[in-house]
């Protein structure tokens, strides 16, 4: 192999890299998968409590999420805070800061809490990494609302702001 072109060291030091990771990745006890598994999908709000001694991430429908709204489940709005002050579902909360949002959310629930997490639209990934986060800071009963803002917006249910 040529080394004297920088392409072909590019290539070379991604093909270290890449088997070198592979590699250390099936040598740890806790592997990490190379592809994430699906979420878990509820179909129908009995469902709900069913599932709420199950410590993972669950996407919920747009009615489940009408239907936990009913019930006065919190929402956590993952859009920035511009977006929710331009309008959000109501008693939503929202901070562009992890430990000023959990303490807003505090106020509303406790850790064990079901909660629903949404952001703008089903093609925007920042509610699944938000929820991701919040699981990692101990919150374990989290629904995922991945149709979001623009399908609340769509479906004329209740807004706050604009």
């Amino acid at each position: 192999m040529n080394f004297s072109s920088s392409l072909n060291q590019i290539y070379f030091y991604l093909t270290i890299s890449f088997i070198t990771s592979f590699v250390v990745n099936l040598s740890r006890i806790d592997t990490v998968p190379i592809i994430a598994d699906p979420l878990e999908k509820i179909e129908e709000i009995e469902q709900i409590n069913e599932k709420m001694s199950n410590p993972i991430i669950r996407e919920i429908s747009i009615d489940i999420a009408k239907d936990l709204f009913d019930q006065n489940m919190l929402f956590v709005d993952a859009r920035s805070e511009e977006y929710y002050l331009e309008g959000h579902i109501p008693k939503a909360v929202c901070n562009d800061n992890l430990d000023f949002l959990i303490t807003k959310m505090e106020e509303h629930i406790s850790i064990d809490d079901g909660f629903i997490v949404y952001c703008s639209d089903d093609d925007c990934g920042s509610s699944e990494e938000l929820a991701y986060l919040l699981q990692e800071q101990g919150f374990s009963n989290i629904f995922l609302f991945k149709g979001g803002w623009k399908q609340w917006v769509d479906n004329n249910l209740p807004i706050e702001g604009k």
